[in-house]
């Protein structure tokens, strides 16, 4: 199963901004992410305060599912001029039913995954990228780029993660491997807002 967890950026400043709105914004995020989750055939399984679980059979219908969450967030009339901004991490493995409750290492890892990523931005672990992904994604418009490499709890080393880049998705420019002397370096961790790339 390929898993996407999500959670909104600075939730407790957002709470505090919107004070009893919150509520109504907390309950438009999930019906947004649930409905992206159900055109792409997935299942919306659980939510827990800011965040969100789906599931998808195929890896593909699962980023596809990300990006039109992550366009209808940013296109979403949030009142008060407010903001509700969210990462989203992918990763594809096991999960299992205990009871009604999904359990299994994929959530734990697909959480880990999105801890890596930048607000509006959607991180994804090399779990995903099996044979015929990149290719079926292009089709719909979706491109996989580098993300850089990140430590995360419980494995040995750095992580190389991809991130998904497609219209309404932030995308985050990692360091690069080396700098070549007389090219300018790009900044590690630089943030390019869909907007702006957008415009060229």
């Amino acid at each position: 199963m390929t898993v996407v967890v999500s959670d909104i950026v600075s939730s407790t400043h957002l709470l505090e901004a919107a004070g009893p709105g919150y509520l109504w914004l907390l309950v438009r995020h999930r019906a947004l992410v649930a409905a992206a989750v159900e055109r792409q055939g997935g299942e919306f399984l659980s939510h827990a305060g800011d965040s969100t679980l789906a599931v998808f059979d195929r890896p593909e219908n699962a980023l596809v599912a990300a990006v039109e969450a992550q366009q209808a967030l940013g296109a979403e009339p949030w009142p008060d001029g407010l903001a509700v901004r969210v990462r989203m991490g992918v990763h594809t493995g096991d999960v299992y039913d205990a009871g009604g409750e999904p359990v299994g290492l994929a959530i734990n890892h697909g959480a880990r995954v999105m801890a890596a990523a930048a607000p509006g931005q959607v991180t994804v672990s090399p779990a995903v990228v099996v044979d015929g992904v990149a290719a079926r994604l292009a089709r719909a418009g979706v491109v996989l780029a580098d993300a850089g490499r990140h430590t995360m709890r419980d494995h040995t080393g750095p992580v190389r993660l991809r991130q998904v880049v497609a219209d309404g998705v932030t995308v985050v420019v990692p360091p690069p491997p080396a700098q070549v002397p007389g090219v300018e370096p790009v900044v590690a961790g630089a943030v390019v807002p869909a907007s702006r790339r957008a415009r060229g």
